[in-house]
């Protein structure tokens, strides 16, 4: 994904920095436009998800934040991913797998959860980043 971050759906920041940690606030695959990648809508009002697509798109926008501060995800030292479905986590693993390409991965918990803020998001991920050394 690219181009500007969807607005927070609340009083509440994208990214907080406190000491050399770096909080990213529950990130989806909402775009900036409010449609969700990986959810559409068919003509005749069919809703169709897709996890793999969705998942994959949340990891770029925690990406995304991380570079407002600097940071990529590289940085990264702890993942929390919560699932509508346990089902996806298949496509949600397979998505990590492919972010990560070989590189070191970041601790990860993978939850599932009943449900979240709107109904076509399957996948939704806090993450922990450290600071680089600013030397």
């Amino acid at each position: 994904m690219t181009g500007p971050l969807p607005a927070t759906r609340g009083a509440f920041p994208h990214a907080r920095v406190a000491g050399d940690v770096v909080h990213v606030s529950g990130t989806s695959a909402r775009r900036a436009d409010d449609t969700i990648e990986g959810a559409t809508v068919t003509d005749d009002g069919m809703v169709r998800l897709d996890a793999g697509v969705q998942s994959a798109a949340v990891l770029a926008n925690v990406e995304r934040v991380l570079t407002e501060v600097g940071l990529d995800r590289t940085d990264l030292v702890d993942v929390t991913a919560f699932l509508v479905d346990v089902d996806d986590f298949d496509a949600w693993n397979e998505a990590w797998t492919g972010f990560f390409n070989g590189a070191e991965a970041p601790a990860r918990t993978t939850v599932a959860v009943l449900a979240l803020p709107h109904p076509h998001l399957l996948v939704e991920v806090k993450a922990t980043a450290r600071l680089r050394d600013r030397d």
